[in-house]
């Protein structure tokens, strides 16, 4: 009887080639691609809050503009915890609800600014705008270079592709290249998935 080997699920053959073809990759993929959008709507929907808010001070009404900020910050928070949970597998836990503030405006804004948390997550909504652009470069420079390289064999005589000053014209440039893509494209998985990875430990650190 032919004897099958199998390499251990930890083993550096795992670790090195599997993240190509785990479930797990592609899944950070799709929250690196959802993070500028949704970093894009946390920064316009607070800034556009916190703006109108300052600005309408002089005529009270700001506050009640700021409160509403405060209770949106709460919401989007939750919202984007809950997505870093379904797609990286965070576990972050819900917040726990504050108790009720009794008394005006200003004492229910000011309970709402101490319950702890609150500046935290205020900040990581704002981050999120510039860490969702850097993913979002990421992916759609990385992985589309990685598909240009591997298939470069089939597709180098049909689409003109220029590396450095020279164009690849020849069978032997295209394999070379697509050598060196595989290459480029395991660093490329790699480097995704600890963007990915520094995502989530950002959101358990503030979201928590």
């Amino acid at each position: 009887m032919t004897e099958t080997r199998t390499f251990p699920a930890d083993s550096a053959i795992d670790r090195i080639f599997g993240p190509v073809i785990q479930a797990r990759t592609w899944i950070n993929m799709v929250y690196l691609l959802a993070s500028f959008p949704l970093g894009l709507a946390y920064f316009v929907i607070l800034a556009t809050l916190l703006w109108a808010g300052f600005g309408l001070l002089p005529v009270f009404v700001g506050l009640f503009v700021l409160w509403f900020g405060l209770i949106v910050s709460d919401i989007l928070a939750d919202l984007d915890r809950t997505v870093v949970n379904t797609l990286l597998g965070a576990g972050i836990p819900k917040r726990p609800a504050a108790p009720p503030a009794v008394g005006n405006i200003f004492v229910k804004m000011l309970a709402a600014v101490r319950r702890p948390g609150t500046l935290k997550r205020i900040a990581y909504l704002a981050i999120r705008f510039p860490m969702g652009m850097l993913s979002l470069i990421l992916v759609v420079t990385l992985l589309p270079v990685s598909v240009i390289l591997l298939t470069l064999p089939l597709t180098y005589t049909i689409l003109p592709i220029t590396v450095g000053m020279s164009r690849v014209e020849t069978f032997d440039q295209a394999i070379f290249l697509c050598c060196f893509g595989a290459v480029f494209t395991l660093l490329s998985v790699h480097a995704l998935n600890s963007w990915a990875g520094v995502c989530r430990r950002f959101a358990q650190a503030m979201l928590r």
